[in-house]
């Protein structure tokens, strides 16, 4: 029951999205705009505030963070294997693997986890959460910029990404000590909160413009991040000796769908917007079982 609350409504304002593009209620020109509000504004102010308000971590959250790093640095360069390999021309092979790193642990993951579990767990794994979209957010950049110019071009990229900015800022906030100011903190929860809504309206609009004409493709990248990424974890974990707790946290963040956010990214990088907006939908309808999966092989 826990895996449909965390999904259903991401299900549905995707199906949202579509339906209201369908009668024309949401058109072209509006869903870009919707999109730029997102990614100039309402996600760095989602990131800032996560990054700026996690609290200190333990030495095993490190380590933690550690191996879901290599996992999706692993991961990522899978998918550009396996998109090499299926045939993808090189401008959607980038947003292939960012679909098939990128995992929604805001809207999944947390939620997932909080179920039952200890407060000093759910708090690691925000601190986790953290760290990763600041990750996500740099590894993005690189696998949708590379190849297109030169270093100096994607150090650029990177250095002007408002949601890497967004992340980085806020992780020097939270480490300075000081606190966000209480009308800032709730301006910034506000916009935040908009900010994963307005995101998966523009995928159900997408997907409604531009069918899913790369399916295999975009179901392929959701394999790659519901099933392969989850079992590489989990042999992983078993074999370093984490415990019950965190073996289970590190399989149910490798376990979430690919994160609106990717969509977001792969649109305003010059990225297969048709590519990510499907990878959202069909890796979080397959997520279910794998999250299911992850939770009982970790009771």
């Amino acid at each position: 029951m826990r895996v449909l609350d965390a999904i259903s409504p991401i299900v549905l304002l995707i199906a949202l999205g579509a339906g209201l593009a369908r009668v024309r209620f949401l058109g072209a020109a509006f869903s870009a705009d919707l999109n730029k509000l997102a990614f100039w504004v309402a996600l760095p102010a989602l990131v800032f505030r996560a990054a700026a308000t996690a609290s200190a971590p333990a030495d095993r959250t490190f380590a933690l963070f550690g191996l879901l790093a290599a996992g999706t640095i692993g991961i990522c360069l899978l998918g550009f294997v396996v998109a090499a390999l299926a045939g993808l021309p090189p401008t959607s092979r980038g947003t292939f693997a960012q679909a098939a790193f990128r995992g929604n642990l805001a809207l999944v993951g947390i939620p997932v986890l909080s179920f039952g579990a200890p407060a000093d767990l759910v708090s690691k794994a925000v601190v986790l959460m953290t760290t990763l979209m600041v990750f996500y957010n740099f590894l993005a950049v690189l696998v949708l910029h590379g190849g297109r110019g030169s270093f100096r071009e994607t150090m650029l990229s990177i250095a002007g990404n408002p949601l890497l900015l967004a992340g980085l800022l806020g992780l020097f906030w939270g480490a300075s000590g000081w606190p966000l100011p209480t009308m800032v903190d709730r301006t910034l929860a506000a916009l935040g909160a908009a900010a994963v809504p307005i995101a998966l309206l523009c995928i159900g609009g997408t997907m409604l413009a531009r069918p899913i004409a790369g399916g295999a493709a975009a179901l392929l990248a959701a394999l790659l991040k519901v099933a392969v990424l989850p079992l590489g974890m989990f042999a992983a974990v078993r074999l370093l000796g984490f415990s019950a707790e965190e073996t289970r946290l590190v399989v149910v963040f490798a376990a979430c769908p690919t994160a609106a956010a990717s969509y977001v990214m792969a649109s305003k990088m010059g990225g297969d917007e048709s590519l990510a907006s499907s990878a959202v939908a069909l890796s979080t309808l397959c997520c279910g079982p794998a999250i299911a999966l992850a939770l009982w092989l970790t009771e």
